[in-house]
Formats: structure tokens, C-alpha cells, sequence
């Protein structure tokens, strides 16, 4: 089984993102950790976590540098983790897409990436995960770095939920060889110029045809107690619907 587990966003400051996910929009805190170049943490969007990335040891990997000074604040990656991460190798070098990144000997964190080239603009990352987030977050707390992002002011009572990522595309065929028939993605709806998919964990996904726009992840969009209202947080797009529910 393969699931879409969050999307990341890249910030030179997780500060004022992550101020607006939960005193904002109600997003919890969920855990982090730090890496080679980069540090992490994560919130609870509803169907999808949004993971917060901040250049952290650079000396060891600027990758992150390198992104963030080349296009700025704004969409990094999308996570689908996996039972079997051979298998979705195996898959995805049978269908002619080239994993970078492959990284399989932690029995804890096993990854791979499809370059945006390939991957319609968009960094996609395969994972299989060794422990439960809460193992992570007690592996966190015991040796890595603590809580290394500042404490949110304050909570939202009304909650945001993500609904989708909107993803552009040239192409809807090509976009749904990947994400349909590789990551294993479910037609739930569809229009003309757009195809959504959803996952298991409740992630959904809309492949959307570009019309001249730039490939990659466009917007996410949620369900909020409010007007419609369109704003750019961590230079991404966020378009937020009432929620008539």
C-alpha cells in the first residue's frame, strides 16, 4: 500500500508559518526532528500534515539552501510512504522514471525521490518509516536536537482543514501515469482540465492542466468558518471555503 502523507514547504524562517498554521488556521503541532542540512517539524492539516523545512548544519547539505535561494519561500516536496519501498522502486523503474536519493539502509527511514523533471515540477518522495510518528517524536525528545521551532502564539478554536493540493500540469495523462497508476492515487471527481485523486489516510490530490502556468505544486485549498479568502503564507497559495458542512 502507498499513502500521500504531507506536503512540505521550505522557509529561510518556519516562524511566521507556522504562527499563521496554528494560531490561524487551529493546525496542532504534531513532531520535528533536524537532519543533514535542513530540520523539520510538522502540524496536523486535517487529511494531510504539512511538514515545515529550515536550513539547519548546512555545511553538511546545502540542498536546502540551494532551493531556497534559487526560488525562494514556497512548495518543496510531496510524501507518500509505503509498506515496501523496494517494491515501489522496482514499480517505478519498470515505468521509466529515475529515483535519485535513494537512500535504503536506515531501518528507521528508508527514501527515494522522483526529480520534479520527471515528476511534473514536483519533488516526490517515497518513504518507508520504521517507527510510528510517536516513536519518532520519543527518538526526537531522547537524542536529537528537542523542540527546536518557537512556541506558536496561541491556538485557533476554529480548525482548518486541507482539502487538496492542486497540482499544475501540461499534461493530465502524463500527471496521472504518476500519480494514478504509480503512487496508486483514486479518481474521486473530475471536470474539464482537472482529474482529483484520493489516498487511504484521506490526502487528496488535483491534477489540474497548467493553461501556461508554471508545473508544480499551484495552491492548497481548504475548508475554513469563514469567507472565501486567498492569501500567500511561506510563499504558498492558500485558498480558503467556507465550510458549509
Amino acid at each position: 500500500m502507498i499513502d500521500l502523507d504531507h506536503v512540505a514547504i521550505a522557509l529561510r524562517d518556519v516562524t511566521p508559518t507556522l504562527n499563521t498554521l496554528v494560531a490561524e488556521l487551529g493546525a496542532p503541532v504534531m513532531f520535528g526532528g533536524a537532519n543533514l542540512g535542513f530540520r523539520a517539524m510538522q502540524v496536523d492539516a486535517g487529511g494531510l500534515a504539512i511538514e515545515l523545512l529550515e536550513p539547519w548544519n548546512v555545511e553538511a547539505n546545502d540542498f536546502l539552501a540551494r532551493f531556497l535561494e534559487r526560488n525562494g519561500d514556497g512548495p518543496h516536496h510531496l510524501t507518500f510512504k509505503t509498506d515496501d519501498i523496494r517494491r515501489e522502486l522496482d514499480r517505478a523503474a519498470s515505468d521509466g522514471y529515475t529515483c535519485v536519493g535513494v537512500s535504503i539502509d536506515n531501518p528507521w527511514w528508508k527514501e527515494a525521490f522522483i526529480h520534479p523533471k520527471e515528476a511534473g515540477g514536483t519533488v516526490v518522495q517515497i518513504a518507508q518509516a520504521g517507527m510510528t510518528p510517536e516513536q519518532l517524536d520519543r527518538e526526537v525528545r531522547e537524542y536529537g536536537p528537542g523542540r527546536w521551532w518557537p512556541e506558536p502564539s496561541g491556538a485557533a478554536q476554529d480548525r482548518a482543514v486541507l482539502q487538496r493540493v492542486v497540482v499544475a500540469t501540461d499534461e493530465i495523462g502524463r500527471a496521472l501515469g504518476l500519480y494514478e497508476d504509480l503512487l496508486e492515487g483514486e479518481t474521486v471527481a473530475h471536470g474539464e482540465g482537472w482529474i482529483e485523486l484520493a489516498w487511504p489516510g484521506g490526502g487528496r490530490i488535483v491534477l489540474e492542466l497548467a493553461a501556461g502556468r508554471p508545473e508544480g505544486i499551484n495552491r492548497l485549498e481548504w475548508t475554513h468558518a469563514g469567507p472565501r479568502l486567498e492569501r500567500t503564507v511561506g510563499g504558498t497559495r492558500f485558498v480558503l471555503y467556507p465550510d458549509d458542512s
